[in-house]
């Protein structure tokens, strides 16, 4: 059930000498319920991009809080229809056909909500939309869309998921049109109620990092690595990035306008490479293969992608050979600049203990909303690599396993070969 406009949003702020300063939303007198997905939190969230890797995450942790969760998505409808269990009967809503240019369709999904979430990106261009379109042209118009829709008081929230890469003097493109969509939100009317998450890259059982990697060292022939692998990141999981987000509705100090409030740096607690997450990969797969990874310069990888770039700018998306962002030419100049927050960049230090180092003063992060990042090294964060064993989860390698075999087990097995 959605506060309404005028009776509940008194409720909800609070006027100080120097900014409007917004109570904590998930504990607002709308509740019932012990808590939980059969209780009510008071909050209508409505989330634009529900249906990706991070989306599902995130609607699930509002749902499991006890949010109503509205999600508009273009997908088809059996990638949506998970959504809708992870709320009790009718706490989660799908509107089917939705997109960026469907004006109508945003306003209908905007009507009710108290919480905006935009979780919408991409990693490659296609011909329909560009990074333009999507990063930088879309939050300001959401921002434009929720004034018009809702008023100024009608959204008492608005998360936005960006990049740790964002950055105006990037060389990437991409990183580039994240920051401007950033700077967009940052300027517009709903600034003292929003939230920016730049998260380092991000690890789950569905994500298309190690999953990219995974696929590269087993059916690629050769993993290529821009300049050895040597670019740093604190890559964080995905659990974690959810869980921020539901804990920065309980947190009155995680919003704008000033952005050293807004802006959220998500990060995990292992400072790695390239090179060290491949050599993850491989040694959780417990191959025998040899490392099929080549070391590509930058130069040499952005005139090699960049013909794949144009391609999928004017072919229709999808197409299996483009959709690999690792393979980008955009990617090449990202990855060259480190997936680091600035106060790990500006300490050039490495390791595990990096992150816990940096000084919480300079950045917010994880630790000003009660989240204790977890390792992607071990555990959970690699399940999905453990079931890419070529001989199952708990055999690894079958040429490994097959030489203590006969023969004719070996045959009738095919492990012959």
């Amino acid at each position: 059930m959605a506060p309404s406009t005028s009776g509940s949003s008194a409720a909800h702020y609070s006027s100080s000498s120097s900014a409007t300063t917004i109570a904590p939303l998930l504990d607002n007198p709308l509740r019932s319920g012990p808590g939980g997905r059969s209780s009510v939190a008071g909050v209508t969230a409505a989330v634009f991009g529900g249906t990706g890797f991070i989306g599902r995450y995130v609607v699930n942790a509002l749902a499991r809080a006890g949010c109503q969760v509205i999600c508009p998505h273009r997908s088809v409808e059996e990638k949506a229809m998970p959504l809708r269990q992870m709320g009790d009967l009718g706490q989660v809503v799908t509107l089917r056909q939705w997109h960026l240019r469907d004006d109508d369709a945003t306003k209908r999904a905007l009507d009710k909500a108290s919480v905006v979430v935009n979780l919408i990106g991409q990693t490659v261009e296609t011909r329909n939309f560009t990074y333009e379109h999507v990063h930088s042209e879309w939050p300001e118009k959401l921002a434009r869309m929720i004034t018009e829709v809702r008023g100024h008081d009608g959204v008492e929230r608005l998360l936005h998921f960006s990049d740790v890469g964002a950055d105006a003097g990037s060389a990437s493109r991409r990183m580039r049109t994240k920051a401007a969509g950033d700077a967009a939100l940052l300027a517009s009317p709903l600034a003292d109620r929003l939230t920016i998450f730049r998260p380092t890259p991000v690890i789950g059982d569905e994500d298309d990092f190690l999953n990219n990697l995974l696929g590269q060292a087993k059916f690629a022939t050769i993993m290529q690595l821009v300049d050895g692998g040597e670019q740093r990141m604190a890559p964080t999981h995905v659990t974690d990035v959810a869980s921020a987000a539901v804990a920065a509705l309980r947190d009155p100090n995680s919003v704008g306008p000033d952005p050293k409030h807004a802006i959220h740096y998500l990060y995990g607690p292992e400072v790695l490479t390239m090179r060290d997450l491949a050599d993850l990969v491989f040694g959780t797969l417990h191959e025998t293969r040899d490392d099929n990874s080549v070391a590509v310069p930058k130069a040499i990888a952005k005139a090699m992608w960049a013909p794949l770039d144009a391609a999928r700018r004017h072919v229709p998306p999808g197409l299996p050979f483009l959709t690999n962002f690792m393979q980008s030419a955009d990617w090449a100049e990202e990855i060259s600049e480190e997936k680091l927050p600035p106060s790990i960049k500006k300490r050039g230090v490495a390791g595990a203990a990096a992150a816990s180092a940096a000084v919480a003063a300079e950045e917010r992060s994880y630790a000003d909303l009660g989240v204790a990042p977890q390792r992607v090294t071990e555990g959970l964060a690699v399940e999905a690599l453990r079931f890419g064993r070529t001989g199952g989860y708990s055999l690894g390698d079958t040429k490994e396993l097959a030489r203590g075999l006969p023969a004719s087990v070996k045959r009738y097995f095919g492990m012959d070969h």
